[in-house]
């Protein structure tokens, strides 16, 4: 018994061809697939960065005012201590005052970190946007601390007339002013990895003004 192999109907060279104009059809496809992904994917990455740009700038300007207003922070502790140190048993400081520290934003980094978008940017680029979310972060929690120390001194400031509480001011005005250094180096720190990022101040991002002077003004007791 005799098996025959089909032939194609117009000869194999021109069966070849067919195929051949086939196979290319296919690979035009997936590449044309494929630039089309890459495009998609350099549109997403360049929003996604657009958006953590557009949010860090608006922390820097928040850091700039915060850092704006640690001199005269500083002052105002020493106000408070020649206060304590001069001011008769009997007396008590109603309201001290303290700083309005801006808090910061990282919402667009939470959303990033966590897209699949975040693993098309160059790994460079994911740990220079990497260190400087986590400054901010640290400089929020800095800041709460600081915010804290205040609170904690206002209270004492305020019932100043019993020598319990007259005891503990110089204590309260270390802390406070141990956590004032603490954001202080960490935000200066912030700012030079948002310099490398080429992140400018965008003070539009403020929706009051912060007057940066204020805890110069003479202590009130």
């Amino acid at each position: 018994m005799h098996f025959h192999v089909p032939k194609p109907l117009h000869g194999w060279r021109e069966f070849s061809g067919e195929v051949g104009i086939i196979v290319i059809g296919v690979l035009i496809a997936l590449a044309a697939q494929q630039t089309v992904e890459t495009l998609q994917w350099r549109d997403s990455v360049s929003q996604m960065r657009e958006a953590m740009r557009s949010e860090l700038a608006v922390d820097r300007t928040r850091v700039e005012v915060n850092l704006a207003q640690d001199a005269c922070i500083n002052a105002r502790l020493d106000a408070i201590l020649r206060w304590s140190a001069s001011a008769p048993p009997g007396a008590r400081i109603a309201n001290a005052g303290g700083p309005f520290l801006w808090n910061y934003h990282m919402s667009t980094w939470d959303i990033t970190k966590t897209s699949p978008t975040a693993g098309h940017f160059s790994l460079k680029e994911q740990l220079m946007y990497a260190g400087a979310y986590d400054s901010i972060a640290n400089e929020q929690r800095y800041l709460f601390d600081e915010q804290g120390s205040w609170t904690d001194l206002a209270a004492t400031l305020a019932s100043a007339d019993r020598p319990e509480s007259r005891g503990q001011i110089e204590r309260e005005v270390a802390g406070a002013r141990l956590h004032l250094a603490t954001r202080d180096s960490n935000g200066r720190s912030l700012l030079v990895r948002l310099d490398q990022l080429g992140i400018k101040a965008d003070p539009a991002g403020l929706p009051s003004r912060t007057d940066v002077h204020q805890l110069c003004r003479p202590l009130k007791g």
